[in-house]
């Protein structure tokens, strides 16, 4: 069993002493209608804060599949608690405990077995933005794609090699370069080669999603892209006031602003595979200043979530859609505070920030699914 004390610095010892607080959970795994405890699995209790992050307690599940932890609060009052598990080697996470007292849906684990065959992953919403020429030379733009995933099955899909990716889909004409963005797949998991972007982190059963962005020769114009599988809707954003995007069944509609930028929107529903749709970005003739890309794509990543594609988005399976209920803007705001709290670590560690990840993501997943229960589209 891991100690805090191992690890705990001075400074931490100096404060009063906070009251006991206490996890119970179960490890599960589908099992029909239901769910079965999984038993012997390793479920390790974590601490993210300013001053301190690792893992704080362990043990082996029980043989119904149960766990529990008691700890004391310690050090900084923005630290985040939450107990991870791994099955197959995917690591799985509960959303960061706030209360002094969690048990039931919250501390629920719920874990899939893994495949490698080729289940479907379907893809609920594509999202493409098509920002101006940069403010440097003028030369490129950068282009973000965001897309909604589900894997409707109930089992996590892995890759079958060190080659192989569980997601692709295929790129514009003349893409220069493919980095990962916001999402619930880790940018080191997303890599693209032969015009083709490609994920290789698992997919767990439910809804998912995954950005990034490339450059683009600012005069490619049109942007010639392809829908590879049928999608419920399809999203173009255009930062241009001359831009057009046609096909695919594209409308234009009310436009946008992101982060104080204007953008041209244009919408279509039930796209079939195979279609095609072109941009038309003429670019501006003076620079429109500095484009503080990242700000763009979080503040894109937060809209795509709670915009037309997760209107569109269909529950997992009935295991996945049992998971901790909770009301959405309660999950949003949880969303908020942990991005809140995360950027007050003035140098955040490697670890630090695959902690802040996996919670991000897996709150992220629960809000996916609280809206769409909400708007009874599950």
């Amino acid at each position: 069993m891991l100690s805090l004390a191992a690890w705990r610095p001075a400074a931490l010892g100096a404060q009063a002493v906070a009251p006991v607080r206490s996890v119970d959970g179960r490890v599960v795994l589908p099992a029909g209608a239901g769910v079965r405890g999984v038993a012997g699995a390793w479920v390790v209790l974590h601490r993210v804060g300013r001053d301190v992050a690792g893992p704080l307690d362990s043990m082996r599940s029980r043989a119904d599949g149960g766990y529990g932890f008691r700890y004391r609060p310690e050090g900084d009052t923005t630290a985040v608690y939450f107990v991870s598990t791994t099955r197959a080697g995917v690591a799985y996470f509960t959303p960061p405990m706030r209360e002094p007292v969690v048990r039931g849906g919250t501390a629920e684990l719920l874990v899939y077995d893994t495949t490698s065959a080729p289940i479907p992953i379907t893809v609920r919403g594509r999202h493409v933005i098509v920002t101006s020429p940069d403010s440097v030379s003028g030369a490129t733009r950068t282009v973000i794609e965001v897309y909604e995933l589900s894997n409707d099955s109930s089992l996590t899909r892995v890759a079958r090699d060190s080659a192989g990716a569980t997601f692709e889909a295929p790129l514009p004409p003349g893409v220069r370069a493919v980095t990962g963005g916001q999402g619930d797949v880790s940018a080191d998991a997303i890599v693209a080669s032969d015009g083709r972007v490609r994920v290789t982190a698992p997919i767990a059963p439910g809804p998912k999603q995954f950005s990034f962005f490339y450059e683009l020769p600012a005069n490619a114009d049109p942007i010639a892209l392809r829908v590879e599988s049928a999608v419920p809707a399809v999203e173009v954003l255009v930062e241009d006031p001359r831009g057009r995007a046609n096909g695919a069944g594209l409308i234009e509609v009310t436009p946008v602003e992101v982060e104080g930028r204007p953008f041209k929107r244009f919408l279509a529903q039930d796209v079939g595979a195979g279609a095609e749709f072109t941009v038309i970005a003429p670019g501006r003739s003076a620079a429109t200043g500095g484009l503080r890309l990242m700000l763009v794509v979080t503040a894109v990543g937060a809209a795509m979530l709670l915009g037309l594609g997760m209107a569109f988005m269909r529950g997992g399976p009935s295991a996945f859609a049992r998971r901790r209920p909770a009301d959405p803007e309660s999950l949003a705001l949880e969303v908020a505070a942990l991005d809140a709290e995360f950027e007050q670590l003035a140098s955040p560690t490697e670890q630090q920030r695959a902690e802040h990840y996996v919670s991000r993501a897996q709150l992220k997943g629960r809000l996916s699914a609280a809206l769409a229960k909400r708007d009874e589209l599950g």
